[in-house]
């Protein structure tokens, strides 16, 4: 599933929507859920691929207001992408923390499962982020597109469940797999 990184601070992040006080926004307006952005209360998230996940996850560990990623939609054949979450809201146990789990699948572009399921933590034993803040998922998916597989859109699952609260949702976010091009 990636990454295993120590506890991240909790800080704010500049994504294109965030989560604030239970509602998606955008420039400061409810946006309405999506296959990729959903929320459930103040329980909430968003599945995002990046290009650059070493980058991501070394500015997530600074304090600071914000931070921004190489969000792509395009995955090159032998290039990297990785997909995490960002959410907010999940439920406090009677320990105060969170129980959220993550799932994620990769679908080819014939609907076939690309790889094997991969299951692991998105956040759980430690508290959740603070009202209006979001937190980075400890668990993600790298996905390379090897030489002989197909080209097309692909689809990222992942299935969040809080298993404090009970709630659950799917999210999905498509990407194109394309040949590199000579200059990368």
């Amino acid at each position: 599933m990636g990454h295993a990184r120590g506890t991240p601070a909790i800080i704010g992040c500049a994504l294109s929507v965030f989560l604030c006080a239970g509602t998606w926004k955008l420039n400061g307006k409810p946006v309405p859920d999506s296959a990729w952005a959903k929320s459930d209360g103040a329980f909430g998230a968003e599945l995002v691929f990046t290009d650059k996940p070493e980058e991501l996850f070394a500015a997530w560990e600074k304090p600071g207001p914000a931070v921004l990623i190489s969000e792509v939609g395009k995955a090159m054949r032998g290039k990297p992408i990785v997909g995490v979450i960002f959410f907010a809201g999940c439920a406090k146990n009677e320990q105060g923390n969170c129980d959220a789990t993550v799932t994620f699948l990769i679908l080819a572009p014939d609907g076939k499962h690309y790889g094997k399921p991969q299951s692991g933590e998105l956040w759980t034993g430690k508290p959740p982020p603070e009202e209006g803040q979001m937190q980075l998922s400890v668990g993600n998916i790298g996905v390379v597109i090897e030489p002989n597989d197909a080209l097309g859109s692909y689809t990222g699952v992942a299935e969040i469940r809080d298993n404090v609260s009970k709630k659950k949702m799917v999210l999905e976010r498509k990407f194109e797999a394309v040949e590199a091009s000579k200059k990368d």
